[in-house]
């Protein structure tokens, strides 16, 4: 009988153990749950995050191939610029030339004069 007490109290204390371990194991697998239902909200916000994401590329991609139209239209009106600026150096040059001329000639003529001048 001391034996049947003894045999009922370890299977007591064997089941206690084993009910103490299964409540852990409820309470891990509680935790996993909600670290699951967690990485789920957490993913969920990422695909939102990238979403949002792939929507600011393309909205840069269409900026960038205006810019470079920009910056084409820019180029061609820089190049006609500097076509237009060497013609103005040109035509200033041909001017300068000219003026020394005239002034060359005014002098001469102002010189004639004042010994025309001087013979009366």
């Amino acid at each position: 009988m001391d034996e049947m007490k003894a045999l009922l109290n370890a299977i007591i204390e064997r089941l206690d153990v084993q009910n103490a371990h299964m409540e852990q194991m409820k309470i891990d697998i509680a935790r996993l749950q909600g670290d699951v239902k967690q990485l789920k909200e957490d993913v969920s916000m990422l695909k939102e995050d990238v979403a949002g994401l792939k929507e600011d590329v393309a909205i840069l991609k269409q900026d960038v191939a205006i810019l470079k139209e920009d910056v084409t239209v820019l180029k061609k009106d820089v190049a006609e610029l500097k076509r237009d600026v060497a013609s103005l150096k040109e035509g200033q040059a041909r001017q300068e030339r000219i003026l020394e001329r005239l002034s060359v000639r005014s002098i001469e003529q102002e010189a004639d004069i004042a010994e025309l001048r001087r013979m009366r």
